[in-house]
């Protein structure tokens, strides 16, 4: 292995030694209190050796959150690739995602504490902004994929474009992870786990897809 070779080894060995420094410092001290200090602190290097990675936290985070997709990936990739109906498809895919999260406490918080949009506005064209978009873009892909799939076997009955009911699902299924997981509901009306709830929610709005008859309109009240 050459200088040159091993140079740069070790440099991306320090940059994964450091997102992972940054992902202990917001599981042990939530996003407010995690800043470039503690991240230093956790990796044990000079705040300065942290700006020759990334130019502030937000970048920094926002890399973190982007491999965190790109593992996420790999998994519904295996998902959308199996040989299995539609329906036990797209609430696999669900199930990824839930498990996922619940594995992951700082993607957890992340995704439902963290404004992203804003964040990634400030510096569109950095390369963890970019990798995050691409990374982002390819899991609603994958989701559109198997949507479009049980359409195309006349499993899935649809009257808006798929990217609408792709975006439909994942905003409820992240309120519902925010809602049931910070016990946000009376405590006897939880009649059964988390777990049990979300499943059950991802069953109902499958059968909602499901389901041929004309869809009810809703008027916009004046």
């Amino acid at each position: 292995m050459g200088v040159r070779e091993r140079k740069e080894r070790e440099k991306e060995q320090r940059r994964i030694d450091i997102l992972e420094s940054a992902r202990q410092a917001v599981v042990k001290y939530g996003l407010e209190q995690t800043s470039m200090d503690r991240i230093a602190q956790e990796a044990e290097l000079a705040k300065g050796t942290l700006y020759l990675y990334f130019k502030n936290r937000d970048e920094l985070l926002i890399a973190l959150i982007a491999d965190d997709f790109d593992r996420l990936i790999v998994m519904l990739e295996g998902v959308t690739k199996s040989n299995i109906d539609p329906e036990k498809k797209l609430l696999a895919s669900i199930g990824t995602f839930n498990d996922f999260s619940k594995g992951n406490e700082f993607f957890y918080q992340v995704m439902t504490q963290f404004n992203i949009r804003s964040l990634i506005q400030q510096d569109a064209e950095s390369e963890p902004v970019c990798h995050f978009r691409s990374v982002n873009q390819r899991m609603m892909e994958l989701l559109t994929s198997v949507v479009q799939e049980g359409v195309n076997k006349k499993v899935f009955f649809i009257d808006q474009p798929i990217q609408d009911i792709v975006v439909q699902l994942i905003v409820s299924l992240k309120g519902a992870m925010v809602i049931l997981r910070n016990n946000m509901l009376p405590p006897e009306w939880m009649t059964h786990d988390v777990e049990f709830m979300l499943h059950s929610i991802a069953c109902l709005m499958i059968k909602g897809l499901k389901s041929d008859e004309p869809p009810v309109t809703y008027q916009t009240l004046n």
